[in-house]
């Protein structure tokens, strides 16, 4: 997407910082909620939390409430199902058995799953050779990440399996939300503040067929584990979402995504500075390995998941 306007360069700043430190301490956020309730209920209470947030101000701005038909809340459960239940809650139950730092590196490898979905399901063109190097090199770090923390006791390759089950919940609720799109007359804030809503009620209903509701744990209830968990339902959900698709609807898409790069280096150095965990030798080969076989693979043409949150805010002629 091309620049609609200049924009202060304090601005510009100001918005890639707060993505990439949004998403980038989602992974301690979600290791320390962990230490309290079990993985789809802290997805499914946080995104509850993030989806009312959302939807209120979506109906301050507005000034009233547009209710969506049976056909919208039946896409929008579809959509949530994949981009929150799955792919959240997942990703909080990979992180019970690989730390922080893995599931960071492993969840960076999503543009390269985007780009095989794509091209498999959606009928884009076939990678090219840079994305295939780079398809091949991210497959090569996963593997050796995976064997690595295997072989050291710090994780299992369970773990990592899960974390992929989490990027697959996202690379197939965007080819969906592709093929069957919610409403333009819904605005964007209600209809992702809806899909974080349902997901998170979702993800309860998981909790509590999986009897997570029994296995709460108040005593370990710390000031650490409380910011943490607001701040991934208002930095996490909230301020992440609002602040990339502003940066979509005003910069170029390159500067846009480039929070694929960053994220993973913060939720490391999270891990290690706040999160008590050791960065190894193999973590650091293999974020470097992923990090590089991303760039191959988003230069050369966005990634998919771009072209889904493009779609949020493809509402009026400029944005057309």
């Amino acid at each position: 997407m091309k620049t609609t306007s200049k924009q202060p360069a304090h601005l510009v700043l100001a918005m890639l910082i707060l993505v990439y430190i949004s998403w980038g301490s989602v992974y301690l956020g979600n290791k320390l909620s962990l230490e309290i309730a079990g993985p789809f209920l802290v997805c499914g209470v946080r995104n509850i939390l993030a989806g009312l947030l959302m939807v209120g101000c979506a109906l301050c701005l507005k000034g009233k409430w547009r209710r969506p038909t049976l056909r919208e809340l039946g896409v929008l459960s579809g959509l949530a199902m994949l981009l929150v239940t799955a792919s959240g809650g997942f990703l909080v139950l990979g992180q019970t058995q690989v730390s922080s730092m893995v599931a960071a590196v492993i969840m960076s490898s999503t543009p390269i799953f985007m780009l095989v979905g794509a091209f498999l399901f959606a009928g884009e063109p076939a990678p090219n050779l840079p994305q295939c190097i780079g398809m091949i090199a991210g497959a090569c770090g996963v593997v050796f990440l995976s064997w690595s923390e295997q072989s050291a006791g710090t994780g299992t390759i369970l773990g990592v399996v899960i974390l992929l089950g989490a990027v697959m919940g996202w690379v197939s609720g965007s080819l969906l939300l592709k093929k069957v799109s919610v409403s333009r007359d819904m605005p964007m804030l209600e209809s992702t503040g809806l899909i974080l809503l349902i997901g998170g009620i979702e993800s309860l209903i998981v909790a509590l067929v999986l009897g997570e509701g029994s296995s709460i744990h108040l005593e370990n209830l710390k000031a650490a584990n409380v910011t943490a968990f607001a701040w991934m339902v208002v930095g996490g959900s909230f301020l992440a979402y609002g602040s990339y698709l502003w940066l979509l609807a005003h910069v170029s898409v390159s500067l846009a995504v480039s929070y694929e790069y960053v994220v993973p280096v913060i939720g490391i150095l999270l891990g290690w500075l706040l999160g008590g965990e050791t960065i190894t030798s193999s973590t650091i080969i293999a974020c470097l390995v992923t990090i590089s076989s991303v760039v191959l693979v988003v230069r050369h043409r966005h990634s998919f998941r771009v072209y889904i949150r493009h779609y949020f805010i493809r509402k009026s002629p400029q944005h057309q």
